[in-house]
């Protein structure tokens, strides 16, 4: 049974120190990664002071020809994003008017109907005359004057 049990810590023994070594590897890839990260940024600031001085015209002739080409790209990609951000507010330009369109869509039944309401009271008032009590009174009178001659 002592076997049993030296085999168990000899095993856990060697788990831990391949966990502790993939622990260190890990730690060092992250390191690795994270000065990757600070080497893009600084070429990137790079790339923007020298974009910079080559708009300004501070480059010498020699960088600026060598440059050139990466300029014309840059510009290039310039140009598509300012039309994309144009084609955006296109877009949202288009998607207001046909707003703006189905609201007044919209409200066209809402204003026929309500002309028509006030057509049908209009023709309403026109076709009843108004009746005084008083000829009311003389026309039911009337009419019983009439059944009783029949």
């Amino acid at each position: 049974m002592a076997g049993f049990w030296d085999k168990l810590k000899k095993g856990a023994q060697e788990a831990g120190e391949k966990a502790a070594q993939l622990a260190k590897i890990a730690k060092i890839q992250a390191e690795i990664t994270g000065l990757g990260t600070t080497r893009k940024e600084k070429i990137v600031s790079l790339g923007e002071k020298v974009y910079t001085l080559y708009k300004e015209g501070k480059l010498g002739d020699a960088v600026q020809d060598e440059i050139k080409e990466f300029i014309a790209g840059i510009e290039e990609i310039e140009k598509k994003i300012a039309d994309k951000k144009k084609e955006i507010e296109d877009i949202k330009k288009e998607m207001n008017e046909k707003k703006e369109e189905a609201k007044v869509e919209e409200e066209k039944p809402k204003v026929a109907e309500e002309k028509r309401e006030e057509n049908v009271q209009e023709t309403k008032e026109e076709s009843t005359p108004e009746v005084k009590p008083e000829e009311k009174e003389e026309s039911a009178a009337q009419s019983d004057t009439e059944k009783e001659d029949k």
